[in-house]
């Protein structure tokens, strides 16, 4: 083989390896894309905390629990995250096992219903379960009476969402961070006059093994971001939140 011939083997072989690197580029590329389309809706379900295990009342009273809002501000009401890797930002929004949209502030006094009931009372939701959507005070109250209730509470989210950045140089783990703050109101609908106010907020960075190097830290959001949410919001930082207002509340009504 002359030096000419072994040149032009070396230039086809470069030229294929270099075609074969742009077609694995692409199709990875593709691939993330759709994963990102689909990693868009992140189902919750929610899991009472463990710090609720083991808990027991003395007296059991019917409550009722109301959303009467979310003040969180330019965001939609079932957006539960946001997030980047590399340039490419996206937004995870809540959905339930029916992928049906869940409004944050619904699914906060759904889960405290749940958490109470837990604890051993006898609870109602106040909001319409397909509708979804928030209610007045002065319409809580009304439903809580008709009901022949004998505590509401409301619940008004102020603040809630997870966010990562996939392109923060730290081999081998990805933070990602979420925040929970809401305000709710024990209500004693013997004496509407009886109101005691709660402030819960509870932030925390769980650290998660994602990527492998900074540079495949652009696909973390397609293959763990749903995963991130749903733990985040269904079994640990929101729960945790929510199990200290369900305890706050029973102390109070214990202790009348």
């Amino acid at each position: 083989m002359n030096k000419k011939a072994g040149w032009l083997l070396v230039i086809r072989s470069l030229m294929f390896k270099k075609i074969y690197l742009r077609k694995s580029v692409m199709l990875i590329t593709y691939i993330y894309l759709l994963l990102l389309l689909s990693a868009c809706a992140a189902n919750l379900k929610h899991v009472p905390s463990q710090s609720l295990n083991g808990k027991s009342i003395q007296k059991s009273v019917s409550i009722m629990v109301a959303d009467i809002g979310d003040e969180r501000i330019d965001e939609p009401s079932d957006r539960i995250g946001q997030g980047a890797s590399y340039w490419l930002p996206i937004s995870y929004y809540a959905r339930d096992f029916n992928d049906n949209k869940l409004p944050v502030s619904f699914y906060i006094a759904q889960s405290l219903s749940e958490d109470l009931s837990k604890l051993g009372y006898k609870t109602k939701l106040a909001n319409d379960i397909n509708m979804r959507t928030p209610l007045s005070l002065d319409e809580s109250i009304a439903i809580a009476k008709k009901e022949g209730m004998d505590y509401l509470v409301t619940t008004k989210v102020k603040d809630g969402k997870t966010n990562y950045w996939g392109f923060l140089i730290i081999p081998f783990f990805e933070p990602v961070w979420t925040r929970i703050g809401y305000d709710s109101q024990l209500i004693n609908m013997q004496s509407e006059k009886d109101i005691i106010s709660f402030q819960t907020y509870n932030k925390e960075t769980e650290w998660y093994f994602a990527k492998i190097t900074v540079f495949d830290a652009i696909y973390d959001a397609g293959l763990f971001g749903r995963h991130w949410h749903s733990t985040a919001w269904g079994e640990t930082v929101v729960s945790d939140a929510l199990a200290e207002t369900a305890e706050k509340i029973s102390d109070k009504i214990q202790s009348k």
